[in-house]
């Protein structure tokens, strides 16, 4: 395997893994909410992808699936290799989704639930949703929008690359969902 294809399938499995470790969707709060935190879902994706809180999951996940990858590799088990392969693959898609287009990103929130409450409390909202998440913000026409964006990025703590990236891709339109690779809705 060549140094790029080690490389590509690495970071496929590492968004794979940022997507199988989901966690319960936050609990939809009722119409009433006066205040609404909207948050860019692209930029919470770019600040977790190399972050320490993403290192710190993803790391054995990604060692163990290269592992795997490689024995199936050595032993000739072209049927594994193929379903680790579309696996990742599959993966790098969500995450490229959740970077660059307007994919949820429950599961990468996930990984920070218990820091939900305090940027709640900091940004005094009853609720977070993805501003590019017009369905639900539709049921909350006269609620005042807050923008937390940046309080979820700095939950990651991004380093200062990260965090510059989170702020550049909010200024650029989101590429349409039904245009990215793989996307089947």
């Amino acid at each position: 395997m060549t140094i790029f294809a080690k490389s590509v399938f690495f970071f496929v499995l590492v968004a794979a893994f940022a997507q199988a470790e989901t966690s319960e969707p936050q609990k939809k709060a009722d119409s009433l909410s006066t205040r609404i935190g909207i948050y860019d879902s692209r930029a919470i994706a770019v600040a977790f992808v190399g972050s320490e809180v993403f290192k710190a999951i993803v790391g054995k996940k990604m060692a163990d699936m290269m592992a795997e990858y490689k024995k199936a590799g050595s032993e000739g088990d072209e049927k594994r290799v193929e379903e680790l392969k579309a696996w990742g693959e599959a993966q790098q898609a969500l995450l490229h989704k959740q970077g660059f287009s307007t994919a949820p990103v429950d599961d990468i929130l996930g990984h920070i639930t218990d820091r939900l409450p305090e940027i709640k409390k900091q940004a005094k909202v009853d609720m977070l949703l993805s501003k590019w998440n017009t369905q639900a913000l539709a049921k909350h026409k006269q609620a005042e929008q807050v923008d937390v964006t940046m309080l979820l990025v700095e939950a990651f703590k991004p380093n200062e690359k990260q965090k510059k990236s989170a702020i550049e891709i909010q200024k650029h339109e989101p590429v349409p969902l039904e245009k990215m690779k793989g996307h089947k809705d």
